[in-house]
Parts: C-alpha cells; sequence; structure tokens
C-alpha cells in the first residue's frame, strides 16, 4: 500500500469564477483537493504541479478529485463549479 496516500476531506469551500489569470483562492492557503462540477462541459485547469489539462464531458454533479491552482476560461463550458478545501 502506497505511504504517500493523503485523504483529504473538505471543510470549506468557494464558487469559482474560471478565470485565465487569476488563482482560486479561499479562506485558508489551501488548493483545493475537490473540484465540484454543478453543470456539466469541459473544464481547463492548471494542475498543482503545474500542467494545463484539458478534462472533457464532465457530468453535472460530478466531483473532480485534482489539486488545481486555477480553473481557466479558456476552453472551460461546465459553470456552477465549486472548489472544495
Amino acid at each position: 500500500m502506497p505511504t504517500n496516500l493523503v485523504v483529504r476531506q473538505g471543510t470549506t469551500g468557494v464558487v469559482v469564477t474560471p478565470s485565465d489569470s487569476t488563482n482560486i483562492t479561499g479562506s485558508n492557503a489551501n488548493t483545493p483537493a475537490t473540484l465540484f462540477v454543478g453543470v456539466g462541459g469541459n473544464i481547463e485547469v492548471i494542475t498543482l504541479g503545474g500542467s494545463t489539462l484539458l478534462l472533457k464531458n464532465i457530468p453535472s454533479g460530478s466531483f473532480m478529485p485534482i489539486q488545481v491552482t486555477r480553473v481557466r476560461s479558456t476552453n472551460t463550458t461546465a459553470t456552477d463549479i465549486v472548489a472544495i478545501f
């Protein structure tokens, strides 16, 4: 079993406004552990590791277990996104 496995549960969250220039900020300095997608579509993110990824066809009501610093407005069609810290 991996020893570097970290399980985090959210204690707070913020509504995400996709932006090509502004990182997600919340009530603490943690990076979001999960994104919740209210209305499905595509999401372009910048990960904690610095990669830019286009996640396609995310269904409505999905939790995305990915640590991101930014949800980019470019190519993002999903809405009602919440970052859970």
